[in-house]
């Protein structure tokens, strides 16, 4: 039997880390193992829906949690790891045989050290003041308070119980194994699943808009969406849509309102905040752009589906985005400053996406494939 442990939370939503707990089970059951899941949430149904290579576990164990603030939620759940044909796809390392690492947060104080945290990066966009105050305000002053009584404890509690796991690393870019690398640990990548398929079908009945530019995620401070409302407020000819809802939090939410207020004004950005797989796969096989605002995107996998669509991806010079997606400009444009993103957006519109079939790297088959070799 093998046991995957996941995150309490998986399953009402799926997103990054639910697309691999579901793909490690689908490529254990077709490796023959019987497989054991533990999570406190499961609607096989739902998941169904959502992955076609879905695999039933032979055992789902639910297991509910005494804690219900997010990072000690997940703490919690680390805790319930032993070794012994065990994986976790919690996110951070664990004392499973093996860990997948989303982003390791008990190490992200390691960033600042490394000179590439978001703070840094952010100060080199060289925003005008009134969009770079509105983000401290909405971003790095909540987070510092967060660090002071949230993050900080998680840290300390991480050290105690981890600091001498022997887990096997998994990190869903290179960007994030280095962090790993820097503290000390080994890894090797193992890029999370994208049903590229989907998005490779995408026919276009008429020629793209040059001009339309998409986006797609939370409208949450930490997507850094100001960055695209700058570039907007720079090209008034294109349009400029953003697929998301907002976070929760009440600082999400006043930041939400920022963006929506700000949309406004311009005239030439849209909010689409409850929007049907048609209206997706409508806005990706018109638009010419997808523009990603995130600063150190740990992966990235919108920018994986827009690429397998068609689109010409323009990301951040930083993370997973830069490093593993776009390989550093060979597969789209990059931008370090406010200025550079609007550069960026227009080269890009002049160019025509050639590099469809690459998204296939990302695909579930080689997904499978690298896990099974991982597991030998």
């Amino acid at each position: 039997m093998y046991g995957v442990y996941c995150l309490s939370s998986f399953f009402y939503s799926f997103r990054g880390s639910e697309r691999v707990t579901v793909s490690v089970i689908s490529v254990l059951k077709y490796l023959g193992y019987k497989v054991r899941l533990v999570t406190s949430y499961f609607d096989k149904e739902k998941v169904k829906k959502w992955d076609k290579n879905f695999i039933e576990p032979d055992e789902v164990v639910i297991k509910k949690s005494p804690i219900k603030i997010g990072w000690y939620n997940a703490l919690y759940f680390s805790l319930l790891t032993k070794p012994g044909n065990s994986i976790s796809t919690i996110g951070d390392i664990t004392h499973s045989d093996f860990s997948y690492i989303h982003f390791p947060f008990s190490l992200s104080n390691n960033l600042g050290k490394m000179g590439i945290s978001d703070e840094v990066y952010y100060r080199k966009m060289n925003l005008p003041g009134g969009y770079f105050s509105e983000k401290f305000k909405f971003h790095f002053i909540p987070y510092k308070y967060a660090e002071a009584f949230y993050s900080t404890p998680y840290k300390y509690a991480y050290k105690l119980f981890f600091r001498n796991s022997k887990s096997r690393l998994l990190a869903n870019s290179s960007w994030t194994g280095k962090i790993l690398e820097y503290s000390g640990y080994s890894y090797t990548v193992l890029y999370p699943p994208v049903d590229v398929e989907k998005f490779l079908s995408i026919k276009s009945d008429k020629k793209r808009d040059p001009k339309l530019v998409i986006s797609i995620g939370r409208v949450s401070p930490e997507k850094n969406l100001e960055n695209l409302v700058y570039v907007a407020s720079k090209l008034k000819e294109y349009k400029f849509v953003i697929l998301g809802a907002t976070g929760k939090g009440e600082y999400r939410i006043k930041y939400y309102d920022y963006i929506v207020n700000e949309a406004k004004k311009l005239g030439n950005v849209e909010i689409i905040s409850n929007f049907t797989d048609d209206v997706l796969l409508k806005y990706l096989s018109e638009a010419s752009v997808y523009f990603h605002s995130k600063i150190n995107e740990h992966f990235g996998i919108s920018i994986v589906e827009a690429l397998a669509a068609g689109l010409v991806p323009v990301v951040h010079k930083s993370g997973g985005a830069w490093y593993d997606i776009v390989k550093e400009g060979k597969y789209g444009f990059g931008y370090e400053t406010a200025d550079e993103a609007v550069n960026a957006v227009v080269e890009a519109s002049k160019y025509e996406n050639d590099f469809r079939d690459y998204a296939n790297e990302f695909s579930f088959e080689k997904f499978k494939d690298r896990f099974s070799s991982i597991l030998g």
